[in-house]
Order: structure tokens, then sequence, then C-alpha cells
């Protein structure tokens, strides 16, 4: 009896420490990373993830192995190229492995006009 008690009781807390283990090293993917530094740092009424794709892809732009496009409606800023800047170097710094993703796409959109810039590997492209 004692015996199976102190089994229980081992089982309980390796059992516990593997579950602690697993879930304090979940790490967060990239989609939902960058997704969360959006919407933390850019004044927008929606922000949404319109494609993440992870893994071979060729389209007429070219080939990549991944890519992202995130849609921003009606946001705050002064100047389009100045707030890619910052939008991107938030990501470098926030996001790990952000500058791997070969075709990254921002699509700021308003009642009059859709604009949209592209990163390649952490370079933009106007």
């Amino acid at each position: 009896m004692k015996q199976q008690i102190a089994l229980f009781i081992l089982g309980t807390i390796v059992g516990g420490a593997i579950i602690f283990s697993t879930l304090s090293n979940k790490k967060e993917d990239k989609s939902t990373a960058i997704l969360n530094v959006l919407e933390s740092y850019c004044d927008c009424e929606e922000i949404q993830q319109l494609i993440y794709i992870k893994g071979l892809e060729s389209t007429e732009k070219g080939s990549s192995t991944e890519s992202a496009e995130y849609e921003l409606k009606n946001c705050q800023y002064s100047d389009l190229k100045k707030e890619t800047k910052r939008i991107n170097q938030l990501l470098i710094k926030k996001v790990t492995d952000y500058k791997d993703i070969d075709r990254f796409t921002l699509s700021f959109v308003n009642q009059r006009e859709t604009k949209l810039v592209t990163i390649y590997n952490g370079k933009i492209n106007y």
C-alpha cells in the first residue's frame, strides 16, 4: 500500500512537471506573433491576417517558402513610408525569424483607396 501511494505521488509529480514544461515552453507561432504586434502597435479600426503560407509556393510574382499578407483598415498615420518602416522595425525586433518571410504584404485599406507594401525578407519594396 505504501509503495502504491509513493508511486502515485511520484507519477503525479512527474506528470505535473511534464505538463508544466510543455505549457511554459509553448511558443507563439509566427503568424499570431505578427498579428499581435500589428494589433498592439498600429492605430487601425481593424487588422486581419489574409494569408499565411509556409511551404513552397509559386505565383506570377515568383517562388517563396513563406509568405504572409495582413490587411489594416482605416489606420491613423501621416506618412505611409514612415509607418511601414516603423512596422517593419517592430516586426524585426519582436517576431522571431520574421526576416525569413520571403514575401510579406501589408494592405492599407480606407474608404478611398488600398495601398499595398511588400516586404521581402525584412526589406521594404515600395
